[in-house]
């Protein structure tokens, strides 16, 4: 079974060559007795070819979904469960695992945390970190950790520009071509006096919280 944070939400994948555009996936939703809008208030593309989240409703229209879509030809109809692996690589083999959880743990609750090791030599670590996470909310493509830009994948992770952060576009195809949005993350920001300041990178403006050194990697 897959992993979601959601019960609701229910991964839709096509098999074949052909697109599935978003308008054929409502035809067959509602050929199937499937009330949309009603039942179904969400439809998303994933990574991946013709692979797509629906949400519905309640637990009991999904219940029903499930059921009338499970006998479809070409569909593959995945309920999520909760908890999910997400796999962090580009993280600097010096940044403590304590501050890799609590950059995810605002997207989730943190259950466990590794570092991968290589297959053939077990006990010689390669920096990538896999993290346990009951998500609350979907995590970015990718997140800057310590200053590094760490990539981030999971099971049903929706697309993400890596030019500004936002779904639904890749960064070949972003309108935000001259701005750059980062996600700066690691650093825990003073709530009384947070100052902020912005650095211009070429086309791009990042913006950084300026905080104290609260905790040592």
């Amino acid at each position: 079974m897959a992993s979601r944070r959601d019960s609701k939400i229910v991964k839709l994948t096509f098999t074949g060559e052909q697109a599935v555009p978003p308008v054929q996936v409502f035809s067959i939703l509602k050929s199937k007795g499937v009330v949309v809008p009603g039942e179904v208030d969400a439809l998303q593309a994933l990574q991946g070819r013709n692979t797509y989240d629906v949400r519905f409703t309640s637990d009991v229209t999904r219940q029903k979904g499930v059921t009338l879509l499970s006998g479809v030809e070409g569909l593959t109809v995945t309920p999520y469960e909760r908890s999910v692996w997400v796999t962090v690589i580009h993280v600097g083999l010096e940044v403590r695992q304590e501050l890799v959880a609590t950059v995810l743990g605002r997207f989730g609750a943190v259950k466990a945390i590794k570092m991968c090791s290589y297959a053939q030599a077990p006990g010689v670590l390669n920096g990538p970190r896999q993290v346990r996470i009951d998500l609350k909310q979907d995590i970015p493509s990718f997140l800057f950790i310590a200053g590094h830009k760490a990539h981030v994948r999971y099971p049903g992770q929706p697309r993400t520009c890596f030019r500004c952060g936002e779904t639904g576009h890749e960064a070949k195809g972003c309108p935000k071509k001259s701005v750059g949005a980062a996600f700066v993350l690691g650093m825990i920001p003073l709530l009384a006096q947070a100052k902020l300041c912005a650095h211009s990178v070429g086309r791009r403006a990042m913006f950084f919280a300026l905080v104290p050194p609260l905790m040592s990697l």
